[in-house]
C-alpha cells in the first residue's frame, strides 16, 4: 500500500486526469439538421459524426474544457457534455493488496464482500486556478461544492442514490441479438479470456516476480471473464431469450392492431435478425483478431511500429523520407511496455491465439494463420505452430529491448522488414476488410436499433430511460438484504469480523498482522458501528449501477457521502441486459 503523511509526499499520477462535468445540453435538433431521409446509412453516420465534432469544437472555443457529443436512444437524441479537466492528480492513499483486493477473484462479483476496494487522490491546479500539468508550485483544487462524509450506522431501508458514469447497457436488445450473444459472442469471449488467464497463471505459479509483473493484466481479464460468465448464468436463469421472444410477440400483436404503425415499423425486427446473420458471418474472426492484438504484446508493439513506419513523409528540404511522429515518444512507449512483458509468456499466448485462429470456421479463416498451418491437423499442426513461434520470436528485434529501441531510428522499410511487423502486415489482409465490414455493420445496426426504440416508444410510451453510454446517470434505491436462492438469506452489511472468518493465511485471503491485532483488541475508535460492534466494510443496495460506476459516490437523503460503489453481485451481473 501507500500513505502520504504530508502533501509534499503525495505521488504524481501522470496517467490520471479528473474530469468535472459542468453542463449538459440537448443538441438533438442541431445534430439531426445534418441528415435527411435520402441519405445512405454510411453517409448519414458520417454526417452525424462531422456535425457532432463541429458542435464540440464550437463549444470548446478557446477554453480548456473538454466537450463531447453523445447519443441516447440509439441516435434518437444527442447531448453535449462539457467537462473541466484537472491534469494534476496525486495519490494520497492506496491500501495494501491484502485489503484492496482481499478475496481476489473468488469474491469478485459476489456477496458477501470484504474488499477495501478504494484509493484516495487529491487534485491540484495552478496558483491562479487554471488547470495545469504537475508542478510543485500547484495548489489543491477547491471545488464549488463537496459531499460531507457521514459515518452514521447503516440501516436496512435507508435511502441511497448514486451519480456516476455507467459504461454500457443493452436493455433494449432484441431476441435475435440476445441469442447470438448467449450462444456465440459471450461463450467464445469467456473461452479466450480463460486461455489467457491459464497461461499467465501457470507461468507465475513458481515465479513471484512474473506473477507481480502480470498481476494487473490478469485481474483486468479475470474481472471481465467472471462478469461474462455471470451474465450467461443470469440469461439462463431468467430465461431471457424467452422473455424477449414473448415481448416481441406482444409487440407484433400491437402492430397488427395499428396498420399505420405496422407499415412504419413492421420490418424492424426481421431486419435486425438479418443484421445478426451478417454479424455471425465474421463474429468469431473479429473476436480472435481483436483479442490477439490485446493479449499478445509482440503483436501490439508490432502494430505500433507499423503505424510509425506508415507515418513517414517526404522532407521538403532534403527530399528524404522522415518520421511523421516522434522517435523519442516511440522509444519511451517501448521502454514502458517492456516493464510488464515476459517473452516466454508472450510466446505461449501467441501460440494459443494462432491455434484459435486455425480453429475458426472455413469462411472466417485468417490468411496469415492459414499460411502457417496449411491443412495440417493434430500433432502436426501443433508442431508447425510451435516452430513458427520459435522462429518469429527468435528472429524479430521486438523480442530484445535494446534492438527494439534501435528500430525507432531505422527507415520505414527496415521497420517493415522485421518478422513481427511483417506478420501484422499480413494480418491486415484480413483485418482491414474486416474493419470496413464492421463499420458498415455498425452503421446499419445503429440505424435499426434507433428504429426499434422509436417503435418501442410508440408501443410503450416515450417515458423510458436510455441505455447507459458512459454519460452521467442518476439512480436511487434503498439499502437492502436479499434472498438469492431458496432458503438462503444475505444480510445487507459486512464487517471486519467477516474478513477474519475468511482468512486462510495464503493466496487471496491474507490478513495483515496489524489489522488482526487491532480487531482482536476491538480498538475501533470512532469507526465502530454501534449495532455491529465492529467496523463496517461493505453494504448492498438495489441501485441500478453497472460497469463504469466503480468509484461513483453513494449519497444519502441528506446529500452526504455514505459509500463508494465498487461492484455488483453475481445474481445481478445480467443487469447489462435486464435489471
Amino acid at each position: 500500500g501507500f500513505l502520504a503523511e504530508t502533501k509534499d509526499k503525495e505521488l504524481a499520477c501522470t496517467n490520471y486526469n479528473a474530469s468535472v462535468l459542468t453542463s449538459i445540453k440537448d443538441v438533438t435538433a442541431e445534430v439531426l439538421s445534418a441528415v435527411n431521409d435520402s441519405m445512405t446509412v454510411d453517409a448519414r453516420a458520417r454526417a452525424i459524426d462531422e456535425k457532432s465534432r463541429k458542435i464540440e469544437k464550437d463549444a470548446k472555443g478557446t477554453s480548456e474544457n473538454t466537450c463531447r457529443v453523445s447519443d441516447a436512444y440509439n441516435g434518437g437524441k444527442y447531448f453535449l457534455y462539457t467537462f473541466e479537466v484537472i491534469r494534476d492528480v496525486r495519490m494520497v492513499y492506496a491500501p495494501p493488496t491484502s485489503i484492496g483486493v482481499y478475496g481476489g477473484e473468488t469474491d469478485n462479483w459476489e456477496w458477501p464482500r470484504h474488499t477495501g476496494d478504494f484509493a484516495i487522490m487529491r487534485a491540484y491546479v495552478a496558483p491562479d486556478g487554471k488547470h495545469a500539468k504537475y508542478s510543485k508550485d500547484n495548489v489543491p483544487y477547491h471545488p464549488k461544492s463537496f459531499l460531507p462524509i457521514s459515518t452514521a450506522p447503516k440501516k436496512e431501508g435507508d435511502f441511497s442514490m448514486v451519480m456516476g458514469f455507467p459504461g454500457q447497457t443493452f436493455r433494449y436488445r432484441t431476441a435475435s441479438e440476445i441469442k447470438l450473444a448467449y450462444e456465440v459472442t459471450l461463450p467464445m469471449t469467456v473461452e479466450l479470456f480463460q486461455k489467457r488467464i491459464d497461461i499467465i497463471n501457470a507461468a507465475g505459479k513458481n515465479d513471484r516476480g512474473l506473477e507481480i509483473k502480470y498481476a494487473a493484466k490478469v485481474r483486468n481479464v479475470a474481472n471481465y471473464y467472471k462478469k461474462y460468465k455471470g451474465t450467461m448464468d443470469g440469461m439462463r436463469r431468467l430465461n431471457l431469450l424467452n422473455l424477449r421472444q414473448d415481448q416481441e410477440a406482444a409487440f407484433n400483436a400491437f402492430l397488427d392492431s395499428k396498420p399505420e404503425l405496422k407499415l412504419q415499423y413492421g420490418k424492424v425486427l426481421p431486419d435486425i435478425a438479418t443484421a445478426m446473420q451478417d454479424l455471425n458471418s465474421f463474429n468469431k474472426k473479429q473476436l480472435v483478431l481483436s483479442q490477439m492484438s490485446q493479449a499478445v504484446e509482440m503483436v501490439r508493439l508490432a502494430n505500433r511500429l507499423k503505424g510509425f513506419a506508415n507515418a513517414f513523409k517526404k522532407d521538403s528540404a532534403s527530399g528524404k523520407m522522415v518520421p511523421g511522429s516522434s522517435p523519442d515518444e516511440l522509444r519511451s512507449y517501448l521502454a514502458d511496455s517492456y516493464k510488464d512483458i515476459d517473452i516466454r509468456v508472450d510466446k505461449e499466448l501467441f501460440k494459443a491465439f494462432v491455434t484459435e485462429g486455425a480453429d475458426l470456421p472455413e469462411a472466417q479463416q485468417i490468411k496469415a494463420i492459414k499460411a502457417i498451418v496449411k491443412d495440417k491437423t493434430g500433432a502436426d499442426r501443433e508442431k508447425v505452430i510451435r516452430d513458427f513461434a520459435d522462429d518469429i520470436y527468435g528472429d524479430s528485434h521486438l523480442t530484445d529491448t535494446a534492438k527494439a529501441a534501435k528500430m525507432a531510428s531505422e527507415s520505414a522499410d527496415d521497420i517493415r522488414d522485421d518478422r513481427f511487423v511483417k506478420f501484422v502486415i499480413a494480418l491486415d489482409e484480413d483485418f482491414m476488410p474486416l474493419i470496413d465490414h464492421v463499420n458498415k455493420y455498425n452503421s446499419n445496426i445503429v440505424r435499426l436499433r434507433g428504429q426499434w426504440l422509436k417503435a418501442y416508444m410508440a408501443w410503450k410510451g416515450e417515458d423510458i430511460y436510455p441505455d447507459a453510454n458512459s454519460t452521467m446517470r442518476f439512480t436511487y434505491g434503498t439499502v437492502k438484504s436479499f434472498n438469492p436462492r431458496d432458503a438462503v438469506h444475505y444480510g445487507f452489511i459486512t464487517s471486519v469480523a467477516g474478513i477474519m472468518e475468511k482468512e486462510t493465511g495464503e493466496g487471496e485471503f491474507i490478513v495483515p498482522p496489524k489489522e488482526r491485532q487491532i480487531w482482536e483488541k476491538k480498538d475501533f475508535g470512532a469507526y465502530a458501528d454501534p449495532v455491529l460492534n465492529d467496523v463496517p466494510v461493505a453494504y448492498i443496495t438495489d441501485n441500478d449501477i453497472t460497469g463504469g460506476n466503480s468509484g461513483s459516490p453513494v449519497i444519502n437523503g441528506n446529500g452526504e457521502l455514505v459509500g463508494v460503489a465498487f461492484d455488483g453481485n453475481w445474481e445481478a451481473v445480467v443487469d447489462d441486459y435486464l435489471f
